[in-house]
């Protein structure tokens, strides 16, 4: 084979390694759904809601997605507890996704509130499960 063919076929093989690097490095994702009504959470780690990943296994997102977002929205995202700042959150602001991201660079326990907002009477519920990294 003539290096002229053999260069695209390793830089495409190359490419389609990166998606099983990237994993490897930062492990999987988090989802977890958050019924606002109840405060009641599904998935994570536990399927409660918490997240637990090997302290310095590398960054972790966790996607925390309303169960039912018609007359809800997430207002806010709080961190609190040893660690807390490893974690940043984007999005809120009464849409009804919000990404945390754990930078997972040492230990951590972190109760994580997610404060959703009522739309149309504007009251608020602080729902609160935990990030771990041992």
């Amino acid at each position: 084979m003539r290096r002229s063919e053999l260069v695209p076929c390793l830089l495409f093989a190359g490419l389609l390694s990166l998606p099983a690097l990237a994993a490897a490095q930062g492990g999987p994702d988090f989802k977890v759904e958050l019924d606002p009504e109840t405060c009641a959470f599904s998935g994570g780690s536990d399927g409660a809601g918490n997240v637990e990943a090997d302290a310095g296994s590398g960054n972790k997102m966790i996607q925390v997605r309303l169960a039912d977002p018609r007359d809800w929205g997430i207002a806010e995202v709080r961190f609190d507890g040893d660690g807390a700042d490893q974690m940043v959150h984007a999005g809120g602001g009464e849409a009804h996704v919000v990404n945390i991201f754990n930078r997972n660079s040492g230990p951590a326990d972190v109760k994580y509130s997610v404060i959703v907002q009522n739309r149309a009477t504007g009251e608020t519920r602080d729902c609160d499960p935990r990030i771990i990294n041992r």
